[in-house]
């Protein structure tokens, strides 16, 4: 009877043995989060009254563009920035502005549109209000959504 008892024993112990031995290669070499390293980014959406937008591109790329991309090279709230524009005339939205930021700090207060802000910055109340008033004059509608951009590899 004691050998019956050792024997599986023995056996309980070369089938743990034999599990470790199969389980070890399944462990993967580097452990992820389930989430991939994410980032806020602030998307402004600018329709443009009919035929302003040439206007408006022309002193944006002029006088706005510029306070960004130093804003961007300081980093402080920003670390990149897209300007895109469609295509074609008429659409829904003229000009698309993506501001990548740090992280979601930044958006615990209301502010303005990103580029109206950097724009105060760098220009002072008085060239600001006159530039926003002009710009202003050739926006129909800006819309601000604010996202959560993935690092996929």
């Amino acid at each position: 009877m004691l050998d019956n008892q050792s024997g599986s024993g023995i056996k309980r112990l070369t089938a743990l043995s034999l599990f470790l031995l199969c389980a070890i290669p399944l462990i993967p070499n580097k452990l992820s989060a389930q989430t991939p390293p994410s980032s806020s980014v602030i998307m402004v959406e600018i329709h443009c009254k009919r035929g302003t937008a040439d206007q408006w591109r022309e002193e944006f790329t002029k006088e706005v563009l510029p306070a960004i991309r130093e804003a961007v090279q300081k980093g402080d709230v920003y670390t990149n920035f897209t300007f895109l524009e469609t295509p074609l005339p008429y659409q829904e939205v003229d000009f698309i502005l993506i501001y990548e930021g740090k992280s979601f700090a930044s958006l615990d207060t209301r502010r303005n549109a990103p580029h109206y802000e950097i724009m105060f910055r760098r220009l002072g109340p008085e060239r600001f209000a006159a530039l926003s008033k002009e710009m202003g004059e050739w926006e129909e509608k800006v819309t601000v959504r604010i996202l959560r951009s993935y690092k996929v590899q």
